[in-house]
């Protein structure tokens, strides 16, 4: 070990003697630079030697590098539990070319490294040989020895630190003037010739021929005095990336705050290129560039040559003609190739969206098949009950379970104005319990007592106890959904609501009494096991319709207005409009009539009368040509055409929905006076047919029914003759229960309209008169009054005492008001009981006094599609009928 300190003391004392000799000649950079190199790698070779020689043998007493032994490297020995180990073979490493150290990691005499990893023989053989250490292995390390296998673990290191000085020692150190900092800039160049201060030292690094051989790891040198020999052109202001990353500089973030942003932008570029000295001017002239930046442009912010070089070098082929070409082919072809992808793209997005409609279809279908399969199985099973009950006698004690329920389609309750309240005025079915063998179970919204009252007084008057005999049935959820949903419906989906409905009728003989026959009561039937006091369903809402119902009565051989009801399309509605009008000249109204629509809702006319082109066709009757005629009936028809109620629809719409949901066209007769008729039949479940009342429909805006008076005295007409074919035919299909036959009378004769089926408010004021031992009346279910939802419950009878507006108890006529369910509604049914003309007169009053009590009101334009009836409509035409009867 001496003779190596002896002889590197030498070397350095010889150049150390030649540098002196080469600053009077006044060498060049280079030169220096050279020399400076040399220099660093000798200082760095003996103190790895000297390193080796402290981790392998260390002595009792520190000793300066000059007087240490050199050991021998052949062989060292570890002692393990009294036994000598042979560790592998240590060799210096080669130093052909001198790499600059990393600076990561580093502090004062001291180095940080990342442990190497176990060498790839060693760990598939455990048992090969070791193999041999480097110079760098020594540097990192025990640690790094043994998990890079080079010392096997199970070697037991204690008595190599117990022997020589402490591992470990803390002394003083003078720390470098934090004024003195400022003079320094540390660059990636200057970084490898500097190096920081172990031990205490006075002298700063004024000349490099002052470096002695001390043991020194860096040293700040000032930027002036430091000559970069690799720079190509001068920088007013030096910044530096190391290690891809910006080595922060307070004083040029202060000199362009400004524009720092940019700058920054501009760094993170160069970060990925290369680690070098900058030109921060020139970045600085790039950063409030308006225009892109590109990567020559980035290439001349480095100031070291060869870094240049070396990068022009790599990137030559962009700066190339060729490489040009080769862009503009590759950048064609990308968007080609973007093309192509975006438009398979497309077409994958629309394949796909066919594929996910394709099997929301199938699933739809499935489960509508699924459905109806399903239905089926309970209407055929709700069937076999009711043939049971074609049996059954009907004077046995027996509970009815009363419906009041709108089940329609969901469209047609929504164009209903008031809908919940008018589900809610048929209070008058209770009036059923004039039979002591009725029971009656009533589904209802909750009522007010004080209406609850008012119809346990009537029921008085009629003769009625209904102690043990009338249940009301609220469904729990009635608030919980739509308004819009059916009572029907509202119960189904009341599971303690049809609880208790079964628990009432458990044991007894039940049925259910519907108001308009739907698929929601034959499910709560089949849910009670109950019965349904009407046909099948199939044949109720075929005959419901009224072009279906026209099939039966022309083959029952009744009176039938001409008509036509198979249309297909727009066209055709218009030709077979054009046929009925050349083969029926005289008729000079035709009605438009939707199936499933009733009270006048899906009504519509078509008048020809003053139409100077049809007067002047009608005078040559048989040289009428069919083009002529059909283009004026299509000109004609958009204009012509009076809806029932336009708020409802458009001309347009209600044509769309005509032939969509069938309908009917059928001539109007040409007739002062027509009036329609109506029939109220009882077809009970053995065949036997009770006609309960007739009546003459009131009617406003042609065809719009607001009420009825009772009986008919218009037409001197056969009622048995009507009634008994149609009840024969209806019960051979298993049709019975309620249904109301709608005549259109005129000039004494008249033509069969419609059919009605289920228990509607009509027949409910049949029973209530029947009940009350009368059968004259006049009854207008629903009045609307916007006026009266202002008024107090109690205010309103007590001036309806004062004007005389009142019931004779004794003698069961007068007027009976009540409401659906609250007076803020403003909606309540009106029944007079009383001769015809007496009944007429007493509306009349009871009219203008709810005119009187509410204010005057005018007709306005509503936005909602609903068929609205208006009060003043209402009172003007029972004013007309009261003056008519006066007469």
């Amino acid at each position: 070990m001496k003779q190596i300190q002896d002889k590197t003391y030498k070397e350095f004392a010889d150049i150390k003697h030649h540098i002196g000799a080469l600053q009077s000649q006044q060498l060049a950079d280079e030169e220096l630079s050279l020399l400076y190199e040399r220099l660093k790698y000798q200082f760095t070779n003996l103190n790895q030697q000297v390193a080796v020689t402290q981790a392998l043998k260390p002595s009792s007493e520190t000793q300066p590098i000059h007087k240490r032994q050199k050991i021998k490297r052949d062989k060292p020995l570890i002692q393990q539990q009294g036994k000598s180990i042979a560790l592998p073979k240590i060799l210096k490493q080669p130093s052909t070319e001198q790499r600059p150290k990393k600076t990561k990691g580093k502090l004062k005499s001291a180095h940080i490294y990342q442990a190497n990893v176990l060498n790839r023989e060693l760990r598939l053989n455990p048992f090969s040989d070791l193999p041999t250490i480097l110079d760098d292995d020594l540097n990192k390390g025990v640690n790094n020895l043994i998990q890079s296998g080079l010392i096997p673990k199970d070697v037991d290191l204690g008595p190599a630190f117990k022997r020589g000085e402490e591992l470990l020692s803390i002394s003083q150190v003078q720390v470098q003037n934090p004024t003195e900092k400022s003079k320094y800039y540390n660059t990636g160049y200057s970084e490898n010739l500097s190096k920081y201060k172990v031990a205490p030292q006075k002298q700063t690094a004024k000349q490099i021929a002052d470096y002695s051989s001390s043991f020194v790891e860096r040293q700040s040198v000032p930027r002036e005095k430091i000559q970069q020999v690799k720079v190509v052109r001068k920088a007013k202001y030096i910044i530096e990336i190391k290690n891809g990353h910006y080595v922060p500089d307070f004083h040029y973030q202060i000199r362009n705050l400004m524009i720092w942003g940019g700058i920054m932008h501009i760094i993170k570029k160069l970060e990925k290129i290369a680690s070098g000295q900058l030109d921060g001017d020139r970045i600085a002239q790039l950063a409030q560039s308006q225009f892109k930046v590109h990567l020559i442009e980035l290439y001349e912010c480095y100031i070291s040559k060869p870094i240049m070089e070396r990068l022009y070098i790599i990137n030559k082929k962009q700066f190339s003609v060729e490489s040009a070409i080769l862009k503009i082919q590759a950048t064609v072809r990308m968007f080609v190739a973007s093309r192509k992808y975006r438009h398979q793209k497309r077409i994958v997005q629309k394949v796909i969206r066919i594929q996910k409609e394709f099997r929301l279809k199938q699933t739809y279908v499935y489960t509508i098949n699924q459905i109806k399969k399903n239905m089926g199985q309970l209407i055929s099973t709700l069937e076999n009950r009711q043939k049971q009950f074609l049996l059954e006698d009907l004077n046995q004690k027996r509970i009815e379970i009363h419906i009041p329920s709108y089940s329609i389609k969901q469209f047609q309750r929504l164009s209903m104005s008031h809908f919940k309240s008018r589900e809610g005025l048929q209070l008058t079915r209770l009036f059923a319990l004039k039979d002591p063998n009725v029971s009656i179970i009533y589904v209802c919204a909750p009522l007010q007592e004080e209406i609850m009252a008012y119809f346990y007084k009537l029921l008085e008057v009629a003769g009625i106890n209904p102690e043990g005999r009338l249940f009301f049935i609220h469904p729990e959820n009635i608030n919980r959904f739509p308004s819009h949903y059916s009572l029907a419906l509202l119960l189904y989906l009341s599971p303690k609501a049809i609880h208790q409905i079964s628990e009432l009728i458990k044991g007894q003989f039940s049925y259910i009494v519907p108001m308009r026959v739907g698929k929601e009561e034959f499910l709560i039937a089949e849910y009670l096991k109950t019965n349904i006091y009407s046909g099948p369903y199939e044949l109720i809402e075929k005959y419901s319709k009224k072009s279906e119902a026209v099939e039966l009565f022309r083959q029952l051989s009744f009176p039938v207005a001409p008509e036509y009801h198979k249309f297909v399309s727009k066209d055709d509605f218009v030709d077979k409009l054009t046929v009925l009008i050349m083969k029926n000249l005289t008729v000079q109204k035709w009605m438009f009539k939707i199936d499933i629509e009733f009270n006048g809702r899906g009504t519509a006319w078509f008048s020809l009368e003053g139409v100077k082109q049809f007067i002047e066709i009608k005078k040559f009757p048989h040289s009428i040509e069919f083009k002529v005629l059909r283009e004026l009936v299509q000109t004609l028809l958009p204009i012509k055409t009076v809806l029932a109620f336009p708020q409802m629809f458009t001309f347009e719409e209600y044509l769309e929905n005509f032939i969509r949901n069938g309908g009917i066209v059928e001539a109007y007769p040409n007739a002062y006076k027509v009036q329609t008729i109506n029939i109220q039949v009882n077809l009970e479940n053995q065949g036997t047919y009770q006609i309960l009342n007739t009546s003459t429909s009131i009617v406003i805006k042609e065809m719009s029914k607001v009420g009825c008076i009772y009986p008919q005295n218009v037409l001197n007409l056969n009622v048995d003759s009507l009634i008994q074919p149609l009840a024969d035919e209806l019960y051979k299909q298993n049709v019975f229960g309620y249904f109301t036959l709608s005549l259109l009378s005129f000039n004494g004769a008249f033509y069969t309209k419609s059919l009605k089926f289920g228990m509607d408010e009509y027949i409910g004021a049949t029973v209530l008169s029947t009940a009350m031992d009368t059968d004259q009346f006049t009854y207008i279910p629903f009045v609307y009054h916007p006026g009266i939802a202002e008024q107090k419950f109690n205010d309103l009878f007590i001036k309806c005492r004062k004007e005389g507006i009142s019931f004779d108890i004794e003698k069961k006529v007068g007027t009976l008001i009540w409401l659906s369910d609250q007076i803020e509604k403003g909606v309540l049914s009106l029944l007079c009981l009383g001769a015809p003309k007496k009944a007429v007169k007493l509306t009349t009053d009871a009219l203008n006094f709810l005119q009187q009590f509410g204010g005057n009101i005018m007709k306005t334009n509503s936005h909602q599609k609903q068929d609205t009836f208006y009060f003043i409509d209402i009172v003007s035409r029972l004013r007309q009928l009261n003056s008519e009867a006066q007469q």
